[in-house]
């Protein structure tokens, strides 16, 4: 928790976009919108656009690993937020440097494909988030097809194939999942947490833009950003909501190359 002194650190894991719209550029952006400031780990650097994902170049583990421990012993960090990870052996760093700080919160954007379906993390990585990764994961906030690809269903649609799935990623050892409803159909976007304390569900309209690269990276940065100043689970759902929300209804207005930016 930050104080007039010192600010609320957020350490980011994440991989670096070129166009700035998604990964490190737009957790960065948003974890500084709510009065924190952000630490980096690259995981990746990628050249994307808002006209598609062209290539990728990940870290070597042993950097990441290097990177993070630093960045931890170094500053006051409470809360990690992971984004793309890439492969098994980044996963498995994180997890394992986890293990020797029980203290940190950890809020997993699960980035599992591009928007262009190509695969952002392989199946072995996939195995090791499960396994090894969710049982350090303060909360999880995958969207539907994420959440489908990550408990093995064919398809999240129904209310009960929802709870089916988060069932089992809670039993895996996450303490809260955080299922986004940008997939979900109708005029009204409905995230739902789940916890031990039952499920909350945080709504607002649907906007309707074109300029929505990078909201699952901010939504999930905006959370760790206010847990880190000290604020409790749900508020920090609802006040990330509200303010990526309102960075969508300004977005309808602007003339982007490409599909722009959901947050700036």
């Amino acid at each position: 928790m930050g104080s007039a002194e010192t600010p609320a650190f957020v350490v980011t894991i994440s991989g670096s976009d070129a166009s700035g719209g998604a990964g490190l550029q737009a957790d960065n952006r948003a974890i500084h919108a709510m009065g924190a400031f952000p630490l980096n780990v690259i995981t990746a650097l990628t050249l994307q656009t808002g006209q598609g994902l062209q290539s990728i170049d990940y870290s070597p583990p042993e950097l990441v690993r290097m990177h993070l421990v630093s960045l931890l012993n170094t500053y006051p960090v409470e809360v990690v937020k992971a984004g793309m990870l890439g492969n098994a052996a980044i996963v498995n760093v994180l997890a394992e440097t986890l293990e020797t700080y029980p203290e940190i919160r950890l809020v997993l954007d699960p980035v599992l494909r591009a928007s262009s379906g190509r695969p952002l993390l392989d199946q072995e990585g996939v195995d090791s988030l499960l396994n090894a990764l969710l049982k350090h994961t303060y909360l999880i906030t995958p969207n539907l097809p994420e959440l489908a690809l990550l408990t093995g269903l064919e398809a999240v649609e129904s209310w009960k194939q929802e709870e089916e799935a988060v069932k089992i990623l809670l039993a895996k050892g996450c303490q809260a999942v955080l299922v986004k409803g940008g997939h979900r159909s109708g005029s009204t976007s409905i995230d739902r947490l789940f916890s031990k304390l039952g499920v909350k569900e945080f709504s607002t309209s649907r906007v309707k833009t074109e300029h929505t690269r990078g909201t699952g990276c901010a939504l999930a940065s905006l959370i760790a950003a206010g847990l880190a100043e000290g604020n409790g689970l749900e508020e920090s759902v609802n006040e990330a909501k509200q303010t990526l929300f309102q960075s969508l209804q300004a977005q309808e207005s602007n003339s982007w190359p490409g599909n722009g930016p959901a947050f700036f």
